[in-house]
Order: structure tokens, then sequence, then C-alpha cells
């Protein structure tokens, strides 16, 4: 072996004892350091331990208890409860036709907010129809709201949701409201959607800074319920035209087995007339141009005049004694549609109405209302009915013409 070698392993096997002996030592060292750290850590939890037991957990609650007296929480948000929303539900659906249940509807809202108003929607204008609360009621007869203009009614058309917010923050809805008076400060507007069409609008506000969130929802629950109403009431098919009385669940149950004519909202009966010239029909596309029971193109435009209900006019005509149930039912809803129809003639004709009485030709007047009247009529009542009473013609007398025979002149 060469010197270079002898004196390399030489040197590491010297290097290799030192390193083993630094080892055992480091090793013995940090044993000791873990025994002591072990040591303290006990100590330190039998220090917790004591000062666990001297936390006085009395004293914590009473002092918590005395924060909260000093402090209270504020008080959740208190709304109509339900028995109020109850009433409120079977009031509007006492409503026999689109009328009474809109101005049944338009009577509930305004208990909960300081005015109401109905605006039916006409092509591009929601007209003032009838409202609750105002100083001078007849000054919303007045109001007609283009939909393209800067309101909150364009806002609802276009989102088809509530809005609810301050009037200060619409100028234009100000604006277009000013014939209403007052001095309203928070406002909520609420769409009825009639056939996925946009039909009417309801407008509420109240002199507080807003519309309460509660009175809000209840008002939306009570819009929308009061749609389904009016689209049962034109809905029935005519398997089940004899089960469409009673309340709101009788009445589903009977619209639910009306099967697929239910489905293609047979209450509307596929038409059998030339179709309408281009104008018309252009306008029956337009939102909120269908009404329940008839397209808008049938219609004349609605007059600020419009009033929702006039004093009772005479009582319907009894069905013919001496029938089964189940008969006595089929005549009741024959009664009931004939009532709906000729219901809707009168709200959309209402000057025409008041002028036919006094001129004693409503039939003239209303000619094309009538007979799409008649025809659905014939269409959605058994052939037994219609032979053996006079049903429709009997409610043209009756609403139309307020029980005089001669106001509807030469039929």
């Amino acid at each position: 072996m060469s010197l270079d070698d002898a004196l390399k392993a030489r040197t590491l096997e010297l290097i290799s004892q030192q390193m083993a002996s630094w080892v055992v030592e480091i090793q013995k060292n940090i044993r000791g350091h873990q025994e002591e750290l072990v040591r303290t850590l006990d100590e330190l939890q039998e220090n917790v331990a004591r000062y666990d037991e001297k936390i006085d957990e009395g004293d914590i609650a009473r002092a918590i208890a005395q924060v909260i007296k000093e402090n209270p929480p504020p008080a959740p948000p208190r709304g109509p409860g339900f028995d109020r929303l109850k009433s409120s539900l079977a009031a509007v659906e006492k409503g026999t036709s689109l009328s009474e249940v809109l101005t049944y509807l338009v009577n509930e809202v305004s208990g909960y907010v300081d005015r109401a108003a109905m605006f039916i929607v006409k092509g591009p204008s929601a007209i003032g129809w009838y409202g609750k609360g105002m100083a001078t009621p007849d000054a919303l007869k007045q109001i007609n709201i283009p939909l393209g203009s800067d309101t909150l009614f364009r806002t609802v058309q276009s989102g088809r949701s509530a809005v609810r917010g301050r009037l200060q923050d619409s100028p234009g809805t100000a604006q277009a409201l000013g014939r209403m008076g007052g001095n309203p400060k928070g406002v909520l507007a609420v769409p009825l959607i009639l056939r996925d069409k946009l039909a009417a609008i309801l407008y509420c506000d109240t002199a507080k800074d807003e519309v309460p969130a509660p009175e809000a929802d209840l008002i939306e629950i009570l819009v929308l319920f009061a749609g389904k109403i009016i689209d049962m009431l034109s809905a029935a098919p005519k398997a089940a035209i004899g089960r469409t009385t009673g309340n709101m669940g009788e009445r589903a149950a009977a619209l639910r087995a009306g099967g697929e004519e239910l489905r293609e909202r047979a209450g509307v009966p596929r038409p059998t007339t030339p179709p309408p010239p281009p104008a018309a029909a252009a306008a029956v596309g337009d939102e909120g141009s269908s009404t329940v029971m008839f397209n808008a193109s049938t219609f004349a435009a609605m007059k600020a005049g419009t009033t929702p209900i006039r004093p009772a006019p005479p009582p319907p005509p009894a069905a013919p004694s001496g029938l089964s149930a189940e008969e006595q039912q089929a005549h009741e809803a024959a009664k009931r549609f004939a009532r709906l129809v000729v219901s809707e003639i009168k709200l959309y004709n209402e000057n025409k109405v008041s002028e036919g009485r006094r001129q004693k030709d409503l039939y003239e007047r209303l000619k094309e209302d009538i007979e799409r009247g008649r025809q659905m009529y014939a269409e959605r009542v058994p052939g037994s009915i219609r032979d053996s009473t006079n049903y429709f013609f009997d409610e043209l007398v009756r609403i139309l013409a307020g029980g005089d025979p001669g106001a509807l002149g030469p039929m």
C-alpha cells in the first residue's frame, strides 16, 4: 500500500470513530430534551385543569344575560298571519267571472297597503280599470300608461315579475300616475299572467318608505292565486263541465280529470270562422292582447269609463226541476259558463253596453262578440241542455240588458 493510501485510510478511520461518538452524545442530549419537554407539557396540562376548575359558569351566564337585557336583539319582522291570508284567498275565490275576481283581488289587497289599483294591459298600454284607497277613484280610469315608457310598468312587463321600491326612484312612474294624487313613497307592481301572457298589472303604494316585504310577498301570492282562479273558470273541459263548481280543491280535481283537453287549454275552442285580417292577427300576438275567453282583436279598445261591477242584475235562471244530481250539476255548469262568457263581453264593452241599453240596440252594437260567445257556448255545452234551455240568451238579458229583453233589440 502506498503512503498516500495509508494516510487516507487512517484518516477516515479516525473521523468515523469521532463521528460515532458525536452521534451518541447528540442522541443522548435529544432524549434529555424530550423528557424535559414531556415534563413541561404535563405541568401545563395540570395548570390548565386547575384553572378550568376555578371558572364560575354562573358568573358568565349572569353576565351574558345582563348584556342581552341591556342590548335586546331587534324583533323579527312581523307581517300578516296565515289566518288573514286564508281569509283573503277565500274572498278572491268567490269571483265567478274575470271582472269579479279582479275586483275582489283589488279589494283584498287594499287591506294591506294604502292604495291598490288594477291596470288592464291592452296592446302597448296599461289602462287604469279599478282601484281602492284613492281620493278620486274616477281619475284612475283616465290613466293610460305606455308600456314602452320608462316606468315600473315597463320593468314588470319585461321581467314578468314583481317590482318593489320607492316612487322617487322612478320619476317616470310618478309622472304617469300623477292623476291619482296623494304623496306615496313605497310602491309595488305585480304582473297578472293569464295563459302565459301579461293580462294586467296590480299597482300598490303606501306612505311608508317601502311596502313591507311580508305584505309584498302576500300580495304576490294573492295575484298568483287570482290568475289560477281565472284560468280555472275558463279552462274546464267538456268532460268536467258538471264538476267545476265548489271550492278550490274540488275545482282542481275536476280540472285534473280533463286530460289532454285541459292541457291544450280547451277552454277556448278552436276557431271555425275565417282567420282575422292581417292587422287584427298582428294584434293577437301582442303581449297582453289575449283575454281569458276571447282574442283581444274581437274587442274594441277599453274605454276610460270602464267600471268593475254595476248594481247586481236580476238573479240567474233556475235549472229545470226533477233532474238527477248529475244532471243538475251539468245544468249549473252550463249556466256558469254562459255567465262567464257574457260577463267578459260586458267587461270589455262597458260604454257600448251603456249606450246600447239606452238605444235598445245591444245586439247590433255587440253582434260579433255575442255570436262568438254563442258559438263557444254551443261547442262547450251538451246538446241536450242547449235544446231544453235558453241559458245563454237568459244571461244576455240578465247581464248585458240589465233584465230588459227589449234592450237587446232585433236579433
